[in-house]
């Protein structure tokens, strides 16, 4: 007795959390309700992010005449919105159109289950005479994509004319579309010149198969004829190798390789191998539990010794240390915080005179390499630095500054004027805008020129550093970029993003990851963000002003 194969598969739409054991369920629940043909469940694997499960399926043919043994591959990949399905039969007579199909034997087209082109399983031949323009566009559209694909595994029979005798589909291989002659003529413009529908009918077989596409010419149709073609092509498909995607899935492998009418052979006592296996496991399990018990009690003992040997350190230290005059102890730590505190004053004051010394520095510069108004610019260095009421005026007198674009927000800035040393920042901050504005006064008029800024204005860091004219900061409290950190997290890099003028960047904001630290360490750290694009349209933007804004240790 020879063994005749058929295979396709396709897609089936998901349905509640668990898709496969429900499409496993209803196809099992079905077999209860029309008890024509026998189900088994084989079980089902968990592969990382995808689950499959196999099921037989058996039934005899017309007079006891053949029978037919069929496996159902289901496979469902997590976030995926359909479950793909392989159906692979077996069948003790060669395979012939008038069988009935087993993917309606089965109830699969029942699923709402479609081949591999998309097209959807059904039995009965798909009526299409009288459809509306656009109805008869969207289809062909969609059909003349699907008859053209490389990677279709079913058949598509059009008829455009009725055959002497009734083509039925064979669901998951074959489908039959009746058409008139408008739809014909609609469905051509959508394919190539050698796939064009005639008037009579065209089988369009699978490119898998290697089969020639047939092509009934004459009127009318001969339905035996269409019908030996179908057979042909079902015959055909067993000597066609599995889909790549199936091929080297175990189960339907070791199915599709062996012979499924072949008697199993003799199994032993399944309740005693059950019981054998459950002792053994348990056993084992048992094993387990002692070994990881001893070494438990083993590290137990190890950690009892050690805790011991630590006590009885700790106890020798205290009787070391009950031995200190704890009031002369409290007394040396007051004093120390009184000594660190005055420290601190020193080194704030020590900071605020090497500011004013910069400053003077830079004003000093610029009179020097002007050559004219040196009495008016001495006289500035010993002027005190602008003082402004509240940083609203600083960022308002700012807009003045010729090369400087301020688009920074004003509120996170007026936080800061009720701190007590609000003051002091507000004169650094000032200094640091008059500086970003002589650094792009000097750089634009070189780049306008035509000439090289050189290294000494490479940027606001190198301006600070080798104390160019209009430097009044220390380049200590200038970067010109946050960390990596900053830079990679997309959150931490939207908090430093701001408005620019649409010709240095069309969307209208841009990353301002340079800055400028008017409080280095105490919280809460101002920070003065800038942008250079003196390169490109002469300006320094200065997008934030205020609080140092969060990081992934702060926030």
């Amino acid at each position: 007795m020879g063994v005749h194969r058929i295979w396709h598969h396709g897609l089936v739409p998901t349905e509640g959390k668990r898709p496969l054991d429900a499409l496993r369920s209803r196809l099992i629940t079905r077999q209860r309700q029309h008890d024509d043909y026998t189900v088994s469940d084989l079980g089902s694997t968990d592969d990382g992010g995808s689950r499959r499960c196999d099921l037989k399926f058996a039934w005899t043919g017309a007079e006891n005449r053949y029978s037919v043994q069929v496996l159902l591959s289901l496979c469902y990949h997590a976030g995926e919105d359909r479950v793909a399905w392989l159906l692979a039969a077996a069948c003790t007579r060669p395979w012939r159109s008038c069988y009935e199909a087993p993917a309606q034997r089965i109830g699969l087209e029942e699923l709402g289950a479609s081949g591999s082109d998309e097209i959807p399983i059904e039995a009965p031949v798909l009526a299409m005479r009288g459809w509306s323009r656009e109805e008869c566009d969207r289809v062909a559209d969609l059909l003349g994509e699907a008859l053209v694909a490389p990677w279709r595994t079913s058949a598509v029979l059009v008829l455009t004319e009725p055959p002497t005798v009734p083509v039925a589909g064979w669901p998951g291989l074959v489908n039959v579309f009746d058409v008139d002659d408008r739809f014909r003529r609609t469905l051509n413009r959508h394919l190539p010149l050698g796939c064009a529908v005639p008037l009579g009918a065209r089988l369009y077989v699978p490119p898998c198969d290697q089969l020639p596409d047939f092509v009934e010419t004459a009127s009318p149709v001969s339905g035996e004829a269409l019908q030996g073609a179908i057979t042909r092509l079902i015959q055909t498909r067993g000597r066609t190798p599995l889909p790549e995607e199936w091929a080297d899935v175990p189960s339907v492998r070791a199915w599709y390789d062996a012979d499924p009418f072949a008697s199993p052979e003799r199994e032993p006592d399944a309740e005693l191998v059950e019981k054998l296996g459950r002792a053994e496991r348990e056993l084992a399990e048992a094993r387990g539990v002692i070994t990881i018990l001893r070494k438990k009690a083993k590290a137990a003992t190890e950690q009892r010794d050690r805790h011991a040997e630590e006590v009885k350190a700790l106890r020798c230290r205290l009787e070391e240390l009950s031995v200190v005059d704890v009031a002369c102890l409290r007394t040396q730590l007051a004093r120390l915080h009184e000594e660190v505190d005055d420290y601190a004053r020193a080194f704030e004051e020590t900071e605020a005179e090497r500011d004013e010394l910069r400053r003077v520095n830079g004003l000093l510069a610029g009179t020097l390499a002007r050559y004219h108004d040196a009495a008016d610019d001495v006289a500035a260095t010993e002027c005190p630095p602008e003082e402004f009421p509240s940083f609203a005026e600083l960022i308002g007198a700012a807009e003045s500054l010729e090369h400087l674009a301020i688009t920074a927000d004003p509120a996170p800035a007026a936080i800061l004027d009720h701190h007590p040393k609000a003051a002091a920042w507000r004169r650094k901050a000032w200094d640091a805008l008059r500086t970003l504005d002589a650094y792009a006064g000097a750089r634009t008029t070189l780049l306008d020129a035509g000439q090289d800024p050189g290294p000494e204005l490479s940027d606001v860091l190198a301006f600070a550093r080798t104390g160019q004219p209009g430097s009044l900061i220390s380049a200590n409290i200038i970067a010109l970029a946050e960390s990596d950190t900053v830079t990679t997290n997309e959150r931490l890099r939207q908090a430093r993003t701001f408005r620019v003028d649409p010709q240095t960047n069309p969307a209208g904001r841009d990353y301002f990851g340079a800055h400028i630290a008017l409080e280095r360490f105490k919280s809460p750290a101002p920070r003065l963000h800038f942008l250079d694009d003196t390169d490109r349209t002469g300006t320094v933007y200065v997008g934030y002003l205020g609080a140092h804004l969060p990081t992934s240790k702060t926030n």
